[in-house]
């Protein structure tokens, strides 16, 4: 029987969903939440682009809590765990694709413990940027060493296709001023800061009960930007980088165990290639690279095809790895929080044609 399932929002991530759901016979797409009144009411089909469907998005969560689906998949804007705690308690699972994993000692684990009790629900994250460089892929690598002394993570993604302007003004710093001084360490974080700190704060904890070590906490060790060569719009989101201004991005965040470091993440994004030694140089270099200090030490490379393009890699990764993950958190015996370590590992489902 396909699962029923909500889809949580219509921006790049959640259109991806869709169409992704409405490709597989596994699935079932019962309803969709949206944010804006211009939305609501009409076909979601149409709003993803794909033309009429027969389901109508609503801005009514109440609506949707009453369907009782199997499961939703959370792709908004925010973090709403109010939201998914109605969800759990009518008994319907939930993915969010945005951090959130509700670890012990995170705000909101209570309340999401005590919701999926009462609907015999679970609530799960796919892992962070994008769904796995930040944990999954490197828990999957240290399982090929033993005696782990350190674990590495690098992430170059070129995003000059991402359709928000909000996202990459604000949490990536495209088209803002470089500071005129390097970052002062130990200085507070600004709001963007901190919100990457919190993400890669609960990848790293994951990583650290994955090796079975104390986590102490994760620091923004370092931060570098790349300098645009000319003014540039950005489609589709129109954001406009004038020459000189941030077209790039470099975070070091280092998490420590009993005061020593244990883990080290190189978060560098772009709109712009060539920005200089050490930044992507070309679209067909490989996106992510993580790298096991044990025996042996290992590398894993990951990389996105180029010869198959897509508008947004980012986004569709995302998307796949949450469809991916919808079977297995539905046939999670637990409740309430759980985690990459408490389910088997997402494995792609077959397209319609290979399943005719």
């Amino acid at each position: 029987m396909a699962l029923r399932v909500i889809v949580g929002y219509t921006g790049s991530v959640g259109s991806e969903v869709v169409k992704l759901l409405l490709s597989n016979p596994a699935f079932e797409l019962v309803g969709v939440l949206v944010h804006s009144a211009d939305k609501e009411g009409r076909d979601v089909g149409e709003i993803v682009g794909i033309g009429s469907i027969g389901v109508f998005a609503t801005r009514d969560v109440d609506a949707l809590v009453a369907l009782k689906a199997d499961v939703l998949s959370w792709h908004g804007i925010a973090w709403d765990a109010g939201i998914k705690a109605k969800f759990l308690r009518a008994g319907t699972n939930v993915y969010t694709g945005m951090g959130g994993w509700f670890l012990p000692g995170e705000p909101d684990h209570e309340l999401i413990e005590k919701a999926g009790a009462e609907g015999g629900a679970a609530l799960m994250a796919g892992g962070n940027i994008p769904g796995l460089i930040s944990d999954v892929l490197p828990l999957f690598a240290s399982g090929y060493s033993a005696n782990v002394t350190f674990v590495r993570a690098r992430q170059c993604n070129h995003v000059p296709g991402y359709p928000s302007a909000f996202q990459l003004g604000h949490h990536l710093g495209f088209g803002q001023d470089v500071p005129p001084e390097p970052p002062v360490p130990h200085a507070p974080p600004s709001a963007a800061d901190a919100g990457w700190l919190w993400g890669i704060g609960q990848s790293a904890q994951l990583i650290a009960r994955g090796l079975g070590i104390a986590y102490d906490g994760v620091r923004l060790t370092n931060k570098e930007y790349g300098r645009a060569s000319s003014d540039v719009v950005l489609q589709p989101s129109g954001l406009a980088i004038k020459k000189g201004s941030i077209a790039g991005t470099r975070w070091t965040f280092t998490a420590y165990s009993g005061g020593k470091p244990f883990y080290e993440l190189v978060n560098e994004q772009t709109a712009e290639l060539g920005l200089g030694d050490g930044w992507r140089q070309s679209e067909g270099e490989p996106n992510w690279r993580v790298a096991i200090e044990g025996s042996p030490s290992i590398e894993v490379v990951f990389g996105v095809t180029v010869s198959h393009p897509h508008a947004s890699h980012v986004s569709a990764l995302n998307a796949a790895r949450a469809v991916n993950l919808l079977p297995r958190i539905v046939a999670t015996p637990r409740t309430g929080w759980c985690s990459v370590l408490d389910v088997p590992a997402a494995v792609g489902l077959a397209s319609a044609g290979l399943m005719s």
